[in-house]
Formats: C-alpha cells, sequence, structure tokens
C-alpha cells in the first residue's frame, strides 16, 4: 500500500520517437515512472527487457537506467522524475527520503482503462509547461491521482493478443530448455495454433520455434565456453534429445562444430576494466568474464552478452569493485588483464585469484599498449596486422573528408548538468586532430582540455561543426532539452548550417584500440558531406 508514502514530482518529460529511433541508456537519480501514450517500443531497464504499448507503464527505481531498442514505429511515452519519502512513524510527524520502496507490485504494469491514463498525464504535461499560478502546487496532486489510477487499475491479466504473446514470449524465454509446442504456446496466448503462429511472426520477425532455437544456442554458446563437459550433456541442458541434431543446427549457425567451438573458447581470460575489451576483440579473443553493463559499456553489452559467460558489475565504472572480486574468487580464471592504475588493495585481492598482466595506463599511447598486451598473449601478428588494417582506413576517410568539409572547424562540447565545457581527450585528440587532420575551432596548448564555456562564449568561436557529448543523467538530459531550444542557442552558427551532432561516452571516453576504430567510423558517417544532425532522444 502506499500510505505510509509522500510524493514529490520532480520534472516532467514527453518525448515523441520516429521509426529508428531509440531513448538513449540514462542513469536517473530519482524515481522514474514511464507511461506510454502511443505505439510501442522495447524498453531496456536495467538488464532486463519491456515490450510497452499504449497500455503499458514501467518503474525505473533511483541509481538505475534505462533507454529503449531503435524502434520499427512512431511512439510517444511521458517520464515523470519524483522522490518517495516514507513516514517514520505511525502519526506521521517525521520522514525520510526513500530508494527501496516497491510502489507496485511489479516494475512493468498493464493498465486498462488506458485512455483517461494518457489524458491525465498530456493534462499534467501541459500545465507543467504552463506559466499558470501555483502549477507546481498542483502538478503534485494531479500526479498523486496518476499514481492512484495506476495502482488501481493495474491488470494481471492480458486483455488483448498483443499482451498475451508479450506474456507467451516471457514464458519462452524462461523455459526455453523444455519441450514446447505451438499448440502450448497458442493455448497459453488463448488464440488458435494457426493464428499464433502468423502473429508471432508479424510481431516479432521470428516464429516461435525459431526463437526457441536461438535462445538455446545462445545459451549453449555460454556453457561450452563456461564448462568443460561433453557435448551431449550441453544438449539435454539446453532442450535437445538428440546431440547429433544438435551438433548440426550448431555448426550451421555458428559456423563451427560445438566440439571445435568449446576449445577455442578453453583459454580462459578474465578482463577486469571494460575498455580492455577494446584490445581483445582485434585479437579474435574472447574474454571468459569482462565488466558489462547496457549504459556503461552499451556497445559490448549488444553485441557480445551472450558471448561472455561470466559478467563483472560495470555499474558507473567498477563503482562495486569488490562484489567482482567476490565474483571472481567463486570461479576458475586462468589469467587476469586489468590496468595498472588501481588500488593497491584491488591488486592484492586480484593476485590472490590468479595471474595478473597489468596494462601500463599513463607512459604508454592505445598503439602501444595494443602490441603490448598483444606481445603478452602471443598474438604480435595479428596486432600488427590490424593496426596496419587501420592505417590505410585512417588514410581512406581523412582524403574523404579533405573533400567534403575542407578546412571546417570543429569542436567537441561536453555537458553535465547546467555546464558546458570546451572537451578534448586524448582519443578525440587522436582520432579528430591527428590522424584525420581536422580543424580544432579552439586551440588549448596543453591539447587535452576540459574548459568551461557559456552559450554567449560559443558564438565567438564560429565553429563550423558541433558535437554533443551529452552526459546521459536525467538531470543532465533535463537541461539540454531546455537548452537546446532557446533563442541563444539557436543563433549559433553550427546549430543555424544544422551541423551539430550527438557522440556518446562509448566509444569517445574510452580508450582502445576498438574504440578508435568505432570512433572512426562515426566521423567518418557523421562528418561526411550531406549528412544531417542526428540527436538521440
Amino acid at each position: 500500500m502506499l500510505d505510509h508514502l509522500s510524493f514529490r514530482l520532480r520534472s516532467v518529460d514527453f518525448i515523441k520517437g520516429s521509426w529508428g529511433a531509440r531513448i538513449k541508456q540514462q542513469l536517473v537519480f530519482s524515481y522514474a515512472l514511464i507511461i506510454m501514450k502511443s505505439g510501442r517500443t522495447e524498453l531496456v531497464l536495467g538488464n532486463q527487457r519491456y515490450e510497452l504499448d499504449r497500455h503499458s507503464v514501467c518503474l525505473c527505481m533511483p541509481d538505475e537506467t534505462f533507454g529503449t531498442v531503435a524502434s520499427d514505429n512512431d511512439f510517444e511515452l511521458f517520464v515523470f522524475h519524483f522522490d518517495v519519502f516514507m513516514y517514520l512513524d505511525k502519526n506521521q510527524k517525521s520522514m525520510k527520503m526513500t530508494k527501496e520502496s516497491k510502489l507496485f507490485p511489479k516494475k512493468r504494469m498493464i493498465i486498462y482503462p488506458s485512455e483517461h491514463l494518457s489524458a491525465m498525464c498530456t493534462k499534467l504535461c501541459k500545465r507543467w509547461n504552463s506559466e499558470e499560478r501555483m502549477k507546481e502546487f498542483r502538478c503534485q496532486i494531479d500526479f498523486q491521482e496518476i499514481l492512484y489510477y495506476i495502482y488501481k487499475n493495474n491488470s494481471v491479466k492480458a486483455e488483448n493478443a498483443s499482451e498475451a504473446l508479450h506474456v507467451v514470449k516471457q514464458y519462452i524465454e524462461e523455459h526455453f530448455s523444455e519441450s514446447l509446442t505451438i499448440d502450448q504456446l497458442a493455448k497459453m496466448a488463448e488464440i488458435s495454433p494457426k493464428y499464433f503462429v502468423d502473429l508471432f511472426k508479424k510481431k516479432y520477425g521470428i516464429s516461435a520455434m525459431e526463437y526457441v532455437a536461438d535462445l538455446r544456442l545462445k545459451e549453449a554458446k555460454r556453457l561450452l565456453a563456461n564448462m568443460d563437459v561433453r557435448v551431449r550433456d550441453i544438449a539435454h541442458q539446453v532442450g535437445y534429445s538428440d546431440e547429433f541434431y544438435f551438433s548440426r543446427r550448431f555448426k550451421k549457425v555458428i559456423g563451427v562444430s560445438p566440439t571445435i567451438y568449446m576449445k577455442k573458447r578453453r583459454r580462459k581470460l578474465i578482463v577486469y576494466h571494460p575498455q580492455l575489451l577494446g584490445y581483445l576483440l582485434p585479437l579474435n579473443i574472447m574474454p571468459y568474464a569482462a565488466p558489462l553493463h547496457p549504459k556503461w559499456t552499451e556497445y559490448y553489452y549488444q553485441h557480445y552478452r551472450n558471448e561472455i559467460p561470466i559478467h563483472l558489475k560495470a555499474y558507473r565504472q567498477n563503482y562495486y569493485w569488490q562484489d567482482n572480486i567476490q565474483l571472481l574468487q567463486q570461479i576458475s580464471g586462468e589469467q587476469i588483464i586489468a590496468m595498472e592504475d588501481i588500488s593497491e588493495e584491488e591488486k592484492q585481492s586480484l593476485e590472490t585469484i590468479a595471474p595478473v598482466f597489468y596494462l601500463p595506463s599513463s607512459c604508454k599511447n592505445w598503439r602501444e599498449q595494443f602490441v603490448l598486451l598483444a606481445d603478452f598473449l602471443g598474438e604480435t601478428w595479428q596486432a600488427n596486422h590490424w593496426l596496419k588494417e587501420y592505417d590505410q582506413k585512417v588514410r581512406t576517410v581523412r582524403k574523404q573528408l579533405q573533400q567534403s568539409i575542407a578546412n571546417e572547424s570543429i569542436v567537441v562540447i561536453r555537458m553535465l548538468h547546467q555546464n558546458m565545457y570546451l572537451y578534448c581527450n586524448h582519443g578525440v585528440a587522436n582520432i579528430l586532430y591527428k590522424d584525420l587532420a581536422l580543424t580544432p575551432a579552439f586551440v588549448n596548448r596543453k591539447g587535452i582540455y576540459n574548459d568551461a564555456v557559456t552559450v554567449k562564449e560559443l558564438h565567438t568561436l564560429k565553429a563550423d561543426h558541433l558535437l554533443m557529448l551529452i552526459c546521459q543523467d536525467s538531470e543532465t538530459l533535463h537541461e539540454w532539452r531546455k537548452m537546446k531550444i532557446s533563442n541563444e542557442w539557436q543563433s549559433i552558427r553550427a546549430v543555424k548550417r544544422c551541423k551539430v551532432h550527438d557522440i556518446t561516452s562509448d566509444p569517445w571516453r574510452e580508450y582502445s584500440a576498438h574504440a578508435h576504430l568505432r570512433m572512426l567510423n562515426e566521423a567518418e558517417r557523421i562528418l561526411s558531406e550531406n549528412y544531417p544532425s542526428s540527436f538521440w532522444i
């Protein structure tokens, strides 16, 4: 029940997304209530995914992250940021802010009827952005009514075929290793088998049985990398009674037999820092354990989470390092690779688990770090081959950009909360100003800088291109949305020319070989001729 709680609305956002758009993973410091108004999208809440339609409501807890995958249709949603306070006694005389209250039975809720909820949210949003007297006081009341409505109208049973399919899909994800049939799944959705087959394929782009097989193979890859067991046992564990059929299907999809795949993955390397993945991937080495998170290591999480058996915590870049040490103590890793600039306490803990190779941080550039690690792993030839191809790619992109943007100037702007900075780290300096020889709109003798700047001062720079590095937390995003619609911002040279582009911390704040390749590809994409501005939502 909500009787022992009090709520304070902090901000209201209304987001419209078009086809192919997505909301980037962002960190929230307060509760965030996400309410769909129209359309459909897939929400990534922490490590979990939820399908949202116009009946859906999701709750993001403080210090969690949320975002969406690229949408295949238009959608509209509200995000209400709010704090929760708990009364400390029955007389309700004192209270404290809390981040642990379970406001609703589950994080994703289905609301029927949803039309009234949508109207309530629209009304609150308009009032929040109005000049109405005492609007914030009235909005607090409106928000309480929205919470009450959600609590009273939360539905457990699926009310339509689309929601029923989502329930079945979740069931498949939890029971894919069991014997599943179309008749059984259609019965769960309370529709005919033929209609279920057609509807599932139309909604998810893959048949239900193909989805089951895909989940089984992903789990098999994880087990083959994680366990030294017989292929027969793994086949049975993921749901195949015939090990030979499993082996044939595995080879057809993955390209090698389960036995060969297991031998290739038997070397159990542990990556202690996320950026070290950016040195192993060019060497075609996949680690046994690595830090992964949908926000802080978004690229690696999206592309390689099913390839890496053990996921260490990557929240705020090794914030929970003690938890990672405890996890590593429970697994049998053969070699740990870490950056040298960690505390002595961490080093001592790591060295009790397995041999540790420390990659120098301060005295080596990324090329030297890459070659040094490759030498240690016996992959010197692979590293030299990769660097040769990288340098060829640099020459190609540099020539292309010299033709398309000539002597036009460029600057990177970093935004954190209400503050903006002229920004250049080692990766930015290497890619933009060294490898691609682009013209900087701002020059600092130090080469590496993070200098405060105002919108007024940006006018005097007269940069032809702005690359915006916006911190993905709720406070910064709120300030950014306000600033970019201001007249002062709209009159900046690059803004008027539609030469403002969003770049992300991943890869632009990662220092590794693979990150440099990704930055190079990104620079080519966003700075090529006739490429329009492209901001994430």
